[in-house]
């Protein structure tokens, strides 16, 4: 029986995780379920309408008639910027989960006067994720600053309070909300799920080095974005000399990298995020409300090196790191998905960016965490020790060359307290997405502590689902991760 639910539920997706439409036009972005340079063939001059010419984050909609209307279903991913299984099943498990109606914050086109409905209680919450991140805050607030009062009013639950899930970027937009738009006032609890609040190297790879492939270039599109400026990282990650870090807009002249717009950026969001937060802690009735969740144990992006105008991201943490905390899901690093002021409180898992709102070993207790903070205020917020099973760190390349074979980094880690006595049989499966084909699988042997690798041969261009887990079954045993990762013809045209 799904269990009662006062309060109302808000998701927020990550980066390119909600569709865009443009009037006249149509939908002009809804990668799920296909390889990226694929669908960015199918796109053809769409693909010209999604770079920002001019900001104004004034305005909640620009002039180029584009808006979100509703989150992406199934598995889609963009090279050093985000991989996710979508978010069929978060949506499927929450109204499972709790009684709750489902409502739409987005209307027809056509109808700009359009209302949710008074009964509904639980919104995903699809925003142009191209923009200023500082506008879907705003307009985040809005919407809460109107359908609340309604549930409210509706349910007789006087003191409902809003619930916020934001996945990745989707998390830093509500906590700003949160922070610095006073949404504390009326928020229950925010969940961060791998959401990096101090920046990902990803975005500066992206945004330096670009996404390109054969004859499609994503990268001066993505240039464009101010959201993607203002999730670059914000502390002292690039050595531009030995042992001396700074800032990426303090380093130089990163290649395809605009100086002031990253200085603002981080100013701006972030930092300005992080500021209000401590601030806001001599504040009458103030609360902390953040609970945030982080992956762990994948090999991830944790710093770069400038030097004579070359830059390169490294898995390597930055001097002086502590090397137990050199990990994190995959796109966002262990230490930037936990705001410092409450490394105590935050809850782990050990999965990759794109699975952590789908993989029940991470769903289930994001849905029990949820029942005890409706149920009994703060009790949420203590927190949850990490895993003491043995966990596998996958390290995977987000683009492989056809007929090249694609070759992905395995190690099978021990806990504090080891478990394993020998070497661990694996089964690595990988399965088309969106093409038909059985894929292919894998069984190799890991000693714990060790490194080794794994290839498969010949695999036909194409989105690939990767699932690495036990061969055998036991409690003992590590829980299995996933990866997505595409095959891109060697030949490919536009």
């Amino acid at each position: 029986m799904a269990i009662a639910m006062r309060h109302m539920i808000i998701l927020l997706p990550g980066i390119m995780g909600s569709v865009l439409e443009q009037e006249g036009v149509g939908q002009v972005w809804g990668l799920s379920g296909q390889a990226l340079w694929t669908y960015l063939r199918t796109l053809g001059g769409a693909l010209q309408s999604l770079p920002i010419q001019q900001e104004d984050i004034t305005r909640d909609k620009l002039d180029d008639g584009i808006r979100a209307t509703q989150l992406i279903q199934d598995l889609h991913s963009i090279p050093f910027v985000m991989e996710h299984a979508g978010y069929s099943t978060i949506l499927r498990r929450l109204p499972e989960h709790f009684d709750v109606t489902q409502g739409s914050p987005v209307g027809p086109a056509d109808e700009p006067n359009f209302q949710p409905r008074e009964d509904a209680n639980f919104f995903p919450f699809p925003y142009d994720w191209r923009r200023d991140n500082r506008v879907a805050a705003r307009r985040l607030k809005q919407f809460i600053d109107t359908q609340l009062p309604r549930w409210r009013a509706w349910s007789g639950a006087d003191d409902a309070q809003v619930i916020l899930i934001g996945h990745s970027l989707g998390g830093l937009i509500a906590r700003h909300y949160v922070e610095v738009l006073e949404g504390w006032r009326s928020c229950l609890a925010l969940f961060t799920i791998g959401s990096p609040h101090s920046g990902a190297l990803g975005a500066l790879a992206a945004v330096s080095q670009g996404v390109h492939k054969a004859f499609i270039d994503f990268s001066a599109v993505m240039r464009t974005f101010p959201s993607a400026y203002q999730i670059l990282p914000t502390d002292k990650v690039v050595e531009v000399s030995d042992d001396a870090y700074t800032y990426v807009a303090e380093a130089g002249a990163i290649p395809n990298l605009d100086r002031a717009r990253a200085k603002a950026a981080r100013t701006d969001f972030l930092v300005a995020t992080r500021e209000a937060a401590r601030v806001n802690q001599d504040v009458a009735g103030y609360e902390q409300r953040l609970i945030p969740w982080a992956g762990t144990r994948q090999a991830t992006l944790q710093s770069a090196i400038f030097r004579n105008g070359q830059l390169q991201v490294l898995y390597d943490q930055p001097r002086g790191v502590d090397a137990s905390l050199a990990d994190g899901d995959g796109t966002v690093p262990r230490i930037s998905a936990i705001p410092d002021e409450l490394r105590r409180a935050a809850r782990f898992a050990v999965e990759r960016h794109g699975w952590l709102t789908n993989n029940d070993m991470t769903l289930q207790p994001l849905l029990d965490t949820i029942v005890e903070v409706a149920a009994a205020g703060t009790q949420g917020l203590r927190g949850a020790t990490e895993t003491e099973r043995p966990t596998i760190n996958l390290r995977l390349e987000p683009v492989y060359d056809a007929p090249d074979p694609v070759v992905m980094q395995v190690t099978l880690a021990q806990p504090s307290a080891p478990t394993l006595a020998r070497s661990q049989p694996l089964r690595f499966s990988v399965k088309p997405v969106g093409a038909p084909g059985d894929g292919a699988q894998h069984t190799a042997t890991f000693v714990p502590g060790q490194t080794g690798q794994v290839a498969f041969e010949k695999l036909p261009p194409g989105l690939y689902q990767l699932t690495v887990g036990p061969a055998e079954i036991g409690p003992a045993l590590p829980a299995p991760v996933h990866g997505a990762f595409e095959v891109v013809a060697a030949d490919a045209q536009p």
